[in-house]
């Protein structure tokens, strides 16, 4: 959690943020993670780029079931990464495999 008046700061040209759900897309479909205050139901990431095209390209998004998804959001990758608030990979995300 940031101090008050402190802005995030990218880690390696990432910011990384915590998703507290999971929408319809996503394995056993929507839910929330966050029950009576506690985020007891799961847990969620998504990190992105601090300046597209220089810091990275891609999105990626993980659940507590370990699959990375990646998806190039585009110009408008902070903005739109800065809004989310739900894991939900839909068939526009790839599954990364591991090696």
């Amino acid at each position: 959690m940031l101090a008050e008046g402190k802005k995030p700061e990218p880690y390696h040209g990432y910011y990384f943020h915590i998703l507290k759900a999971q929408g319809p897309e996503a394995e056993g479909g929507a839910m929330d993670y966050v029950v009576k205050g506690k985020m007891i139901g799961g847990f969620a990431l998504v990190a992105f780029p601090a300046e597209y095209g220089v810091s990275g390209i891609q999105t990626f998004i993980v659940n507590h079931r370990g699959v990375v998804y990646e998806k190039d959001l585009g110009t408008g990758t902070v903005a739109l990464a800065r809004q989310m608030t739900r894991f939900n990979p839909d068939k526009t995300w790839k599954a990364i495999k591991g090696e």
